[in-house]
């Protein structure tokens, strides 16, 4: 079965949950991981098996745990889809998959797939429909990247519902971030705010990349159709792998339903014994988490909403999500260190106290490297607001000059189609070019010195520190809006009367 076979399968899937009003993005999609991780979960305990000589015990097997007995042989996939009875294999699914959240032989992550797992398909008729539609797919046959992309895909569809604005970060602007701050092998990387693990999986697959053999590096289609080059890392050494795998990547999240989804991703990326975190990184009370310190932090912090309970060691009381998450991240970047973050442009002119506090402390003791400007449409279908991403180190010397670039195309058409294609401008190889030396260009990238944006009471607009004309807006004359409004009041009075005259005259049953 290939990539185009496996995507199909997958919108068969949803098609499945529709029909049974499995509607809300987040619940099918869990849905349909739940199915797929055990299917799965089998293919793996059987090729384990088969390696073990003899010596292998099975996952679907009875364990001890905490002085109980655990009996996980019903969820063997071949097992629970064997059984006639469809309401039977519903109701065995639903008592005895939270039970795979205490499996002894799961890593962590694998566990946190199935904590509080819960199965919501209406009926065992439904639930029959979505296993026969799974049971022909042969998951060691399919490359891990294209395991990985087609659940990346089927995450896409959450970008119907406004609440998936806080994960779904367009991949290919994903990368090119990575690519800039580049985190290396033996540097710690968190994603404070991980969403779904975007970041996550393009530092450990940039890792990977670093350390390939150019014989072994391959170029692939990504799940959003752009091309990707991968590598295996075969020039790590055993203790590297070790750490790649288990003391690299960090991720927190506040909502449990997104987080299971950053840990279903681990897991299809081959990252699962990273730690992925349940928590607030912002506000409420601290953890042991809050005295820790990255070489790396790669996050797209929520762009809405303001918080008043701060965590303290933030050092500011109150303000926009995305500004505390600024705060945390100069807490929370080790002396060295260096951070690629997505803003909303709010961060750029906003003048609220907290704005200041933050901007100020972050060009009087780190290195702001970069702010780079982004067009709007970046986000669709999320937001049409314009957005933009800094790059800084923690040098504990103030910023002397700050590198700016505009980028106006993607090589999409910025639309909520998301259409790609070589008709579509595309400023990223040209920022990726520049970098290095931040090279500048008439009216798109320029050398701005600090004290130009402290004077100008921190506002880091292009239009504010003039590089760029302000954009212009053209409005009608007076007496062209007067007359559409009278227009329009015109309507709504003769909405107004018809509906007098109906209420006056009744509905035709004297009523």
């Amino acid at each position: 079965m290939d990539r185009g076979e496996l995507q199909n399968t997958l919108k068969r899937l949803c098609n499945v949950m529709w029909e049974a009003n499995v509607t809300n993005p987040i619940t099918y999609v869990t849905q349909i991981s739940y199915l797929l991780f055990l299917k799965m979960l089998e293919e793996m305990d059987a090729e384990q098996k088969g390696a073990g000589n003899g010596k292998y015990k099975s996952l679907f097997a009875k364990f001890k745990q905490d002085g109980r007995e655990l009996d996980y042989t019903p969820l063997r996939w071949s097992v629970l889809t064997s059984n006639p009875d469809n309401e039977k294999m519903l109701r065995t699914l639903r008592d005895l998959l939270p039970l795979l959240a205490e499996h002894p032989r799961l890593s962590a992550t694998s566990r946190a797939v199935f904590q509080n797992a819960a199965i919501v398909i209406p009926n065992g008729a439904a639930l029959r429909r979505a296993v026969d539609v799974i049971a022909p797919i042969s998951f060691l046959a399919v490359d891990a990247d294209v395991k990985g992309d087609l659940f990346e895909l089927l995450v896409s569809d959450l970008g119907s519902q406004k609440r998936a604005a806080q994960f779904r970060t367009p991949r290919h602007l994903i990368r090119v971030i990575t690519q800039i701050v580049d985190p290396q092998i033996g540097q710690t990387v968190c994603d404070p705010a991980c969403g779904s693990g975007g970041f996550l999986i393009a530092a450990y697959e940039h890792i990977l990349l670093a350390n390939t053999n150019p014989d072994f590096v391959r170029e692939t289609i990504g799940p959003d159709g752009l091309p990707v080059r991968r590598g295996i890392g075969d020039k790590l050494t055993r203790p590297q792998w070790n750490f790649l795998q288990k003391g690299t990547l960090h991720g927190f999240e506040s909502d449990p339903d997104i987080l299971r989804l950053a840990a279903m991703n681990a897991v299809l990326h081959q990252f699962d014994q990273s730690p992925l975190v349940g928590r607030d990184s912002i506000c409420g009370s601290e953890d042991r988490w809050d005295e820790v310190q990255f070489d790396v932090i790669l996050e797209n912090p929520p762009f809405s909403g303001v918080r008043g309970d701060a965590k303290r060691s933030l050092r500011v009381e109150k303000g926009d999500k995305y500004v505390l998450f600024l705060a945390h991240a100069l807490r929370s970047l080790r002396p060295g260190g260096r951070a690629g973050i997505i803003f909303p442009n709010g961060i750029l002119f906003g003048d609220t106290d907290s704005h200041i506090q933050v901007k100020k402390r972050l060009l009087e003791q780190f290195d702001l490297q970069a702010v780079v400007t982004l067009p709007k449409g970046m986000f669709e279908p999320y937001t049409p607001n314009p957005t933009c991403f800094f790059v800084f180190q923690n040098t504990g010397k103030p910023t002397k000059k700050t590198w700016f670039y505009r980028v106006e195309g993607d090589g999409s058409s910025l639309s909520s189609a998301r259409k790609f294609g070589p008709q579509y401008r595309n400023d990223f190889p040209d920022l990726l070019a520049k970098w290095p030396k931040h090279k500048t260009e008439d009216g798109r990238a320029w050398l701005v010195p600090t004290d130009k944006i402290i004077s100008g009471n921190y506002n880091m607009t292009l239009a504010g520190l003039g590089l760029v004309e302000p954009e212009k807006v053209e409005h009608a004359e007076p007496d062209e809006i007067l007359e559409s409004v009278a227009a329009k009041e015109a309507k709504v009075f003769a909405v107004i009367q018809e509906m007098r005259e109906l209420l006056a005259g009744g509905n035709g049953n004297g009523k």
